[in-house]
């Protein structure tokens, strides 16, 4: 069984390796499928750190990627990417890849409590032994909380009225599994009660994993990492993710921070970024065919400059 599909692997591939003798990571290995298709592009004297906070996903990229002698397979998370790469001695970097989200593996394995379609504990963490359960957070937070969460990473207009279902639940019994839960919020109600769940589950999955504060020490220790020509691929899947991306990285590529009214920069800082090709990617028609998931992707690349 194939543990997960990698999204626009070409593309990734053609915008990231600028040079097929450099350091490069994938800081969400999966099952290898993307780690596997840059060793493809490397030559010899290539090196590869594949790094995923979840031990399935290091176990399986281990067997992908096990004969390659060029390729070392760590777990950790984003914001370990700086002492993996000192560990490993690995540096400085040609490229770095970030495919973010949850992994076909993780969304099909009900046992992780990723989805909504499937009854499994209402677990939701990428390593599975590290921090709270989705069923331990939703326990810990009030009414209020759990609105505020609902609606800052689900982007859920009816978060008040999801999060006091939820809650009243939760004082008659637990939640604790992905059916409770469903149930707790199909009681609201919805128009549309597939995208309310799937906003409502990915809300949960972000605050349990610390998915955007991870990310944004992630992009800050690849940005250091990278070398002049090294460049940084990153696969967003919801606007929440892709608008921390752009947002950190516009003011590396415009350099200059000083107010529009100020007619000559006094700042002197200079960009340090470029982006690469277009601005974003997306997934041909083909691709989305063959792999639904692939639909909402969102490809954007950028390569150091001299800052000068």
């Amino acid at each position: 069984m194939v543990y997960h599909i990698p999204v626009m692997v070409e593309e990734v591939v053609a915008g990231l390796v600028a040079d097929p003798d450099g350091a490069y990571v994938d800081a969400t290995a999966g099952g290898g499928g993307h780690s596997w298709a840059l060793l493809q592009a490397l030559g010899p004297k290539g090196r590869l750190l594949a790094v995923d906070r979840d031990r399935e996903a290091v176990a399986a990229a281990r067997v992908r990627l096990a004969a390659d002698a060029r390729a070392v397979v760590r777990r950790g998370c984003f914001a370990e990417l700086s002492e993996l790469l000192a560990q490993e001695g690995i540096g400085p970097l040609s490229g770095v890849l970030f495919d973010l989200g949850v992994s076909s593996h993780q969304i099909d394995a009900s046992a992780r409590g990723f989805s909504y379609r499937a009854d499994g504990p209402l677990d939701m963490r990428m390593d599975a032994e590290v921090g709270p359960t989705a069923a331990e957070l939703i326990a810990a937070c009030s009414e209020r909380e759990l609105a505020e969460l609902i609606a800052r990473y689900g982007e859920e207009r009816a978060a008040r009225r999801i999060a006091r279902s939820i809650y009243r639940q939760q004082r008659l019994a637990p939640l604790t599994t992905t059916q409770a839960l469903r149930e707790a919020v199909a009681a609201t109600r919805p128009q549309m009660l597939n995208k309310t769940l799937a906003r409502v589950f990915q809300a949960l999955r972000i605050a349990v994993n610390d998915e955007l504060g991870q990310l944004q020490v992630g992009l800050t220790a690849a940005e250091i990492g990278l070398k002049p020509g090294g460049r940084l691929a990153v696969l967003a899947y919801h606007s929440l993710e892709d608008r921390l991306v752009k947002q950190h990285f516009a003011a590396l590529v415009r350099g200059c921070i000083c107010p529009p009214r100020v007619p000559i920069c006094t700042c002197g800082r200079r960009p340090s970024f470029k982006r690469v090709g277009r601005k974003l990617q997306r997934a041909s028609e083909a691709e989305v065919k063959q792999n639904t998931r692939a639909r909402s992707a969102i490809l954007r690349i950028y390569e150091k400059i001299e800052a000068g």
